[in-house]
């Protein structure tokens, strides 16, 4: 199929360009890139040998049908689908989407174990976060092991950097406890520090800003974009928290030709399957584990325990100990629920465990140990 050049400017590279070879488009048949979702309702821009067009876009019956149990395979922003056009050219039906090369996907706020994709075939994530009295980085952990189970490459965006006090001792912070990962702080009052981001947005390539409800995020998009083109709102007072603004997720080109894609403000970020990003994110954690005396340590009071010693001797702090037993608790307890042999392991792991505790306080009490 021959496109107009233009396909080049949204995106499309060798990646796609092999899966369309394995699978000719028939006639009526467009590729498109969404760029604009609410719920299931779609907007995308689709290339045929004459140019680019954009249309309204609904997912078929036959596609709901098939997909109704895998939602992470429901089409987000920044996927690539196959289309069918209606006779106007301004009305679409998707009945396939081309494989992911990344996707930043989390638990569907209040379904249970229900996958949310919320952005597709980026290259890089701005995962953003309040420099001021809203920042936490508890929270920051979270969003990079989501960041690096996407399979895209994360960036830590420190905004409102002019609301700190000391911004250099926190992007110091943030660089030692997410070590190899680019840190910039950035104001909306200062655009020179926003300068820092432009070799991130060349021609073609995709980002995505994310973060909490109020970080920050549309304002920093409309300065990338150099004109209001996403709603703001200003932050509240007390607590230095941001309003929740951006409703929907889309994909705007930028003047330098990158492609930036604004996403809402996430009040809830749940885990899934994200135990590969999770063990990327803490692998200094995860090593020490292995270097305890026992295999079974429980990281409590057991000697020669490699995680006590390093919480001892400020190797690890507190914070980040704290952070990685949430998030793995979170992982596990996703697991127990989706394969029952892991919730039939985890159930006999705990009964050792209290059968051990019980035999040994039944020696205590004796007074035999």
């Amino acid at each position: 199929m021959n496109f107009n050049q233009n396909i080049l400017e949204w995106g499309w590279n060798v990646f796609f360009q092999t899966q369309l070879d394995l699978r000719p488009l028939i006639e009526g048949e467009v590729v498109a890139r969404i760029i604009n979702q609410e719920r299931e309702l779609y907007r995308v821009i689709y290339f045929t040998a004459k140019g680019e067009e954009k249309a309204q876009a609904q997912l078929t019956g036959k596609f709901r049908y098939e997909h109704e149990d895998i939602n992470l395979e429901y089409p987000g922003v920044g996927d690539w689908v196959i289309c069918k056009l209606h006779s106007d050219g301004a009305q679409a039906l998707i009945h396939e989407v081309l494989e992911r090369k990344s996707c930043f996907y989390r638990k569907e706020p209040g379904s249970g174990a229900r996958a949310q994709v919320v952005a597709a075939n980026v290259d890089t994530i701005f995962v953003t976060m309040s420099a001021n009295q809203d920042f936490n980085l508890n929270r920051l952990d979270r969003y990079m092991s989501l960041a690096w189970e996407s399979n895209a490459s994360p960036v830590i965006v420190l905004t409102k950097a002019d609301l700190c006090e000391d911004i250099h001792s926190l992007t110091q912070e943030v660089e030692s406890h997410h070590v190899g990962v680019p840190v910039h702080a950035v104001s909306s009052l200062q655009p020179e520090t926003v300068q820092t981001l432009m070799p991130y947005l060349a021609q073609g390539r995709s980002l995505v800003l994310l973060g909490s409800s109020g970080v920050g995020k549309s304002t920093l998009g409309n300065v990338l974009l150099e004109k209001e083109q996403l709603k703001t709102q200003g932050i509240r007072e007390g607590d230095d928290k941001g309003k929740h603004t951006t409703t929907s997720r889309s994909l705007y080109q930028l003047p330098s030709g990158a492609l930036l894609m604004d996403t809402p403000g996430m009040r809830e970020l749940g885990l899934l399957d994200h135990r590969e990003g999770f063990e990327n994110q803490f692998e200094d954690v995860i090593t020490l584990t292995t270097q305890c005396r026992f295999s079974d340590c429980q990281h409590a009071s057991e000697p020669g325990c490699a995680i006590l010693q390093a919480l001892e001797s400020g190797d690890l702090t507190e914070e980040r100990w704290e952070s990685f037993q949430n998030l793995d608790r979170e992982l596990r307890y996703f697991q127990r629920k989706s394969d029952p042999e892991i919730a039939r392991a985890e159930r006999q792991k705990w009964k050792k465990i209290s059968q051990n505790m019980r035999v040994r306080l039944k020696h205590k009490s004796r007074g035999e140990i």
